[in-house]
């Protein structure tokens, strides 16, 4: 293995893994609401992810929608008192972007587990205040980014890949937020 990368190196040959891959990663309300309401997604974790992602790729997190979840199913699935449930209804917690990861394992294939692949992931850049999903949306050139055109579907998916190009669009959003918030900006999550 190690002579074929030099050979890869002297000849000049680029492998396909020789770049970071950039993924969104998605969050069900099981994922980010509890018995006290709404709480931060982990630090560490092992999460569901696609076959491709390698140690090293960039993710970004998308809390998936609550609109549908009233007070009393927030009660009754999450344990939430109904004053708890109330707040939690009336959050803006959802369909939006908390924090970015970093895969820190390859993926994984899992047996008798939700999903068919994970990985590790850590944090390394909680978005604050998150980013929206209708802020992405109203930025003209990500309406090339087919994923977002099509509302961040991935059919029979864990994880949907981001373009390269998406991706810097994104970050320079994150970076438009940081600096409207507390005026300075914050360390850039580049490609």
């Amino acid at each position: 293995m190690r002579l074929l990368q030099l050979f890869k190196t002297i000849a000049g040959i680029k492998s396909s893994r020789d770049y970071k891959r950039y993924w969104l990663f998605y969050a069900g309300p099981e994922n980010y609401l509890c018995e006290t309401g709404v709480r931060d997604l982990p630090v560490e974790s092992f999460w569901s992810c696609d076959p491709g992602t390698q140690k090293g790729d960039l993710i970004i997190v998308y809390r998936k929608s609550k609109n549908q979840l009233k007070a009393d199913t927030l009660m009754s699935c999450f344990g939430m008192s109904r004053d708890v449930a109330v707040k939690a209804a009336k959050t803006d917690a959802g369909k939006d972007f908390p924090v970015i990861w970093e895969a820190t394992s390859n993926s994984k294939r899992k047996l008798f587990w939700r999903w068919s692949y994970g990985c590790s992931v850590k944090e390394v850049r909680k978005i604050s205040p998150p980013l929206r999903l209708e802020q992405l949306k109203a930025i003209p050139q990500l309406k090339k980014w087919e994923g977002l055109r099509f509302n961040l579907q991935a059919k029979g998916r864990s994880a949907l890949p981001i373009p390269a190009f998406a991706w810097r669009i994104i970050n320079d959003a994150i970076e438009g937020g940081a600096k409207n918030t507390n005026g300075a900006s914050t360390e850039k999550t580049e490609p």
